[in-house]
């Protein structure tokens, strides 16, 4: 008898992980005497934000290369004030680099101002009602508001390009931020797309006045 010999099983491939590279664009440094009458405390903030986010994304975990990171991409102004500030602790001491920065950047916010540039904020010609609200809602942070929710629903009010919303707001007390949002978009969105349709209709238009007109 004849012993069946088994089939040679394929060799399984040993499982390789490829790992992609991604190639991270360096951030802009941050210049303090640039855009006077902006908040410069919120520059910072939002540059110290988009500053984790481009560390995360980096890979980078060592506290020691965070920190020589952050002050090399600030730039040589930040650098030069970095100088200046006392207790700054050690090479490895990225928290106490960042509340050192953000201390010294934030004495430097005048409260009554920044509720001043926030009153006379009005949504620009081509700004979306949500492009005006998130501007609203980073303008606000440096306000120190007690009501943030109602005053960039008064700022909207006031300051926004929409007299329907603005005649339904004063007309119905309960049509509050999250309706007037909604309310923008329907309309941004209906003006968008009958300016589409009759700008096809006005060019159907006139190529068929083209076609018609007789050759000489």
């Amino acid at each position: 008898m004849v012993e069946e010999q088994a089939e040679p099983q394929p060799l399984q491939q040993p499982a390789v992980q490829i790992m992609q590279s991604v190639t991270i664009t360096p951030m802009p440094e941050f210049c303090p005497d640039a855009k006077i009458g902006t908040s410069l405390s919120t520059r910072w903030n939002n540059w110290q934000s988009d500053f984790e986010m481009y560390i995360t994304a980096s890979g980078i975990t060592d506290p020691k290369r965070k920190r020589a990171l952050l002050l090399y991409q600030a730039g040589p102004r930040v650098r030069e004030i970095f100088k200046q500030i006392p207790e700054t602790g050690t090479d490895t001491d990225y928290d106490i680099a960042k509340q050192k920065l953000k201390a010294y950047f934030d004495p430097q916010k005048n409260r009554r101002y920044e509720v001043y540039r926030f009153r006379q904020t009005t949504q620009e010609h081509n700004e979306t009602l949500d492009q005006f609200h998130t501007r609203l809602r980073t303008m606000s942070e440096t306000c120190e508001f007690a009501d943030v929710e109602f005053e960039i629903e008064e700022q909207i009010i006031i300051g926004g390009n929409s007299s329907k919303i603005r005649k339904r707001a004063l007309r119905d007390p309960t049509f509050d931020l999250k309706s007037m949002l909604l309310e923008g978009r329907r309309d941004e969105q209906s003006k968008y797309q009958a300016e589409q349709i009759e700008s096809k209709e006005q060019t159907d238009g006139e190529a068929n006045k083209l076609e018609q007109k007789p050759n000489n």
